[in-house]
């Protein structure tokens, strides 16, 4: 982690104090410290997984998991590639 990096987590951490975790990332998503956007395209490429790993073939996982989350089946593609781009 560079200086920069540890800089940026005493803020993080000082800003949650003590709270528990539920409480501490609610009240880092309320402040906009977290990207919601990349904890969206984390949460499609779980979904996905999981479908897929109940049987699910991925196109069709897609399409469940666009429902799930109230978007595009384009969306739910692109998000869940990016994030397997990033996973390898």
């Amino acid at each position: 982690m560079t200086t920069l990096e540890q800089r940026f987590a005493d803020v993080l951490c000082t800003a949650v104090g003590q709270l528990p975790p539920r409480e501490a990332v609610e009240k880092l998503m309320n402040a906009g410290f977290i990207d919601i956007a990349a904890c969206e395209r984390q949460a499609i490429y779980e979904a996905v997984r999981r479908a897929e790993s109940d049987g699910m073939r991925r196109c069709e996982a897609l399409e469940a998991v666009a429902v799930e989350f109230c978007c595009s089946y384009e969306k739910a593609r692109n998000a869940f590639y990016k994030q397997l781009k990033s996973h390898n």
